[in-house]
């Protein structure tokens, strides 16, 4: 009998954090200061399909842009919630305002209709929470303190956001375009053409760095994906023309050596630095030299 693998224990007290796809569902927001605009500019950068209720002079300036300006909902309401006939239709609902009582009354009338809700500044009546969000493109991370330190995760996003590598948001568009030429070519929908294309993709963003796949052009992704069929992955070096990519294509460097730490900034590579100082050291003992000659002919 072998020894039956050990898992980490189940740490009650989290949240489930999803990527909620909100894109063409009908949303409610109740409020119109600075928070509700925080929600309602998340809304919409996901795709939601937003009402708002709430009076004309108690709007955000930026509320006010969004529904005047940007005209990017679907309807504003310039009065007071209403009551239960508000929330006809609605997938999600938010309420922002500074009236506790109400807010309760609409969570309640929400949960007894299944209506998704959140309510504020009050994570008991929360069905979900709005986290700190950095966000590059196509990348978005999410810190959420659970409703119970806002202000904490905001500093948290200011350290991870100052952490992110370069051009991150374009390498994940990069390999998004790479994967939906990939299935173009290679459409087929059973399990073995899908876990090939899943294993092929992972060896060429194992191969790239994030400057490289940001870097991708058009000829650079075809040449790429001429190796799928023979399993190859084709490095940056390896679709590169000239006399340096033939190069480090045949000496098999792939990226800059340090693959572990690909973090898309050329200046942080190692072999750029080094290689830069040893031709920086060539051009100051050169530069000597000339002087020293100059003043021996003299």
């Amino acid at each position: 009998m072998t020894d039956a693998e050990v898992f980490p224990p189940i740490e009650p007290g989290a949240s489930l954090i999803i990527a909620y796809q909100v894109k063409g569902k009908r949303v409610l927001v109740v409020g119109g200061g600075a928070v509700a605009a925080g929600r309602l500019s998340a809304t919409l950068a996901a795709g939601g399909i937003v009402t708002l209720i709430s009076p004309l002079d108690r709007l955000s300036p930026e509320v006010h842009q969004r529904i005047f300006v940007d005209r990017a909902l679907e309807a504003y309401h310039d009065r007071l919630f209403a009551g239960e006939a508000d929330l006809d239709g609605f997938d999600l609902v938010y309420t922002a305002i500074d009236q506790a009582g109400l807010s309760s009354e609409i969570c309640a009338m929400c949960r007894a209709r299944r209506i998704i809700v959140n309510v504020a500044d009050v994570p008991p009546e929360c069905d979900f929470y709005f986290g700190s969000i950095v966000r590059r493109g196509p990348l978005q991370i999410m810190v959420s303190t659970n409703g119970k330190g806002p202000r904490i995760a905001n500093r948290v996003r200011k350290s991870i956001e100052r952490n992110l590598p370069d051009n991150v948001g374009d390498a994940i568009e990069g390999v998004g375009r790479l994967r939906a030429a990939l299935r173009q070519r290679v459409d087929g929908k059973d399990v073995a053409t899908i876990e090939r294309r899943m294993a092929w993709m992972i060896k060429v963003c194992d191969k790239w760095s994030l400057a490289e796949l940001a870097d991708m052009d058009e000829a650079a992704r075809n040449a790429v994906l001429d190796g799928y069929e023979d399993g190859i992955a084709k490095s940056y070096w390896d679709v590169r023309p000239g006399a340096l990519a033939a190069v480090m294509s045949t000496l098999g460097i792939g990226r800059c050596p340090v693959a572990e730490s690909p973090d898309g900034k050329a200046t942080r590579c190692p072999f750029i630095l080094t290689s830069s100082g040893f031709l920086l050291g060539l051009a100051t003992a050169g530069a000597i030299a000339a002087v020293r000659w100059h003043s021996a002919s003299r």
